[in-house]
């Protein structure tokens, strides 16, 4: 949810400094509905009823969409800050892997959000308490964005990148000519009209 957060960032970065929010909606995101698959999966695979019912299959699915989200990731490199959001990403997937299909969070991170450590749920969920077990911990969720802020969460350097990834190319594109956008369609214009 740190996404969110950076593109309205962006967006408020954008028109502070003269850009046009019109440019966004010329943007072509490469196999965007591959991205869109894999988030919504995520988010039908984190709420009741599926968390409840996928058991030891949850790590792997998981893994899977995230795999999804990069593939789409990786074809729009081209894009502005895209490639921080690829690095991002890939920090994230490299700990979720290492981990046997879960983000590793800190117990402080998670002592800030929920007022203790302790992940409050039986289901499936993408995290687990980090331990003396956990690869690579520092890459996990070691940061907490408190309540009483909406979209209140754990966060990991991964999803910091991804967010500065976010709002620079939002800021970037509402700056950018239409003729410079490598993204945007070109039309020619017919000579007989």
């Amino acid at each position: 949810m740190l996404l969110l957060y950076a593109v309205v960032l962006g967006i408020v970065a954008g028109l502070l400094t003269k850009g046009r929010l019109s440019a966004l909606g010329s943007v072509h995101i490469k196999l965007w509905p591959v991205a869109l698959v894999g988030l919504l999966f995520q988010a039908l695979l984190f709420s009741s009823p599926l968390a409840q019912s996928v058991g030891r299959l949850g790590p792997s699915l998981y893994v899977l969409s995230v795999t999804l989200v990069l593939m789409a990731l990786v074809v729009n490199l081209r894009q502005p800050g895209f490639w921080l959001i690829i690095v991002g990403a890939l920090l994230n997937f490299t700990a979720i892997v290492l981990n046997n299909g879960f983000m590793p969070a800190s117990p402080d991170a998670v002592a800030v959000l929920m007022g203790s450590p302790v992940l409050p749920t039986a289901a499936y969920t993408n995290s687990a308490l980090a331990t003396g077990q956990t690869t690579l911990g520092f890459l996990g969720d070691i940061f907490a964005l408190p309540r009483p802020l909406p979209f209140a969460n754990v966060f990991s350097i991964g999803d910091v990148l991804i967010g500065l990834g976010g709002a620079w190319f939002v800021v970037r594109t509402m700056h950018m000519p239409a003729a410079l956008r490598p993204w945007k369609q070109q039309t020619v214009a017919d000579p007989n009209a």
